[in-house]
């Protein structure tokens, strides 16, 4: 009977200290996972610390470029270009013996004012969206919105300078095939040079420049103001975003 008793008693002790191991062995291991666990969401939260830092300097580089974009797509510019679009018109009338002309010099320095940002169109500072793209930086961007805004904003204003650099006509060479320049005197024009100018103005080759030019003049328009809409709101978008997430 004692001898079973102590076995009884053994076993009990030997089930418990079994019991007491597999308890310790698995805080052990809990404790282990949690520590990487703490360890993996610090990790995180350090790189997404780092990543909104980045994103905020992105975004205030970006509102710099953009707003380089909208002073350049100015309204002052907006009527140059219609200034340019009616300067083209009067040489049209010309032509067609609708436009009578009070001061020749006044009217062929008109004439000449519709090759207005002929040769030099809008630049874009396109700096840090282009290091955006290349460096693969532009998933730091958080907001897909934002995201999504940014892209299609350098890409229609990419696409539609190509286009308007490819619908370049030969009217500013045409015009200064007509007359010498001259820095300091842009205004004056021989009067030998203003004959030749106003036979020339009649030709029908003159004629075909002038509404390449007009058309070429009404794309760029349209470039300009929707540079300045969308440059504008872009903007507002991204200074809402950055103050949001200070």
């Amino acid at each position: 009977m004692l001898k079973i008793v102590r076995r009884i008693k053994f076993n009990f002790l030997g089930k418990g200290r079994f019991k007491s191991y597999f308890l310790y062995a698995f805080v052990e291991i809990l404790l282990i996972v949690i520590g990487i666990l703490l360890a993996l969401s610090f990790n995180t939260w350090q790189n997404n610390s780092k990543n909104r830092a980045i994103e905020k300097d992105y975004i205030s580089d970006l509102i710099i470029d953009i707003s380089q974009d909208t002073a350049y797509f100015n309204t002052r510019r907006i009527g140059n270009i219609q200034k340019k679009a009616d300067a083209l018109n009067q040489a049209k009338s010309y032509l067609h013996g609708n436009f009578k002309i009070t001061d020749t010099l006044l009217f062929l320095n008109t004439v000449g004012y519709g090759a207005r940002y002929s040769r030099v169109i809008a630049s874009s500072n396109s700096s840090t969206y282009t290091e955006l793209v290349s460096t693969g930086n532009l998933r730091i961007i958080e907001n897909k919105e934002i995201r999504k805004e940014i892209i299609n904003y350098y890409e229609s204003k990419d696409a539609a300078t190509k286009t308007i650099q490819g619908s370049k006509t030969g009217y500013l060479e045409y015009i200064n095939s007509l007359r010498p320049f001259k820095k300091d005197t842009p205004g004056q024009i021989a009067i030998s040079d203003q004959k030749y100018m106003l036979k020339k103005l009649k030709d029908d080759r003159f004629y075909g420049l002038i509404n390449q030019e007009l058309t070429f003049a009404d794309g760029l328009k349209i470039h300009f103001e929707n540079g300045l809409e969308n440059g504008t709101r872009l903007i507002k978008m991204l200074k809402a975003y950055k103050n949001k997430t200070k």
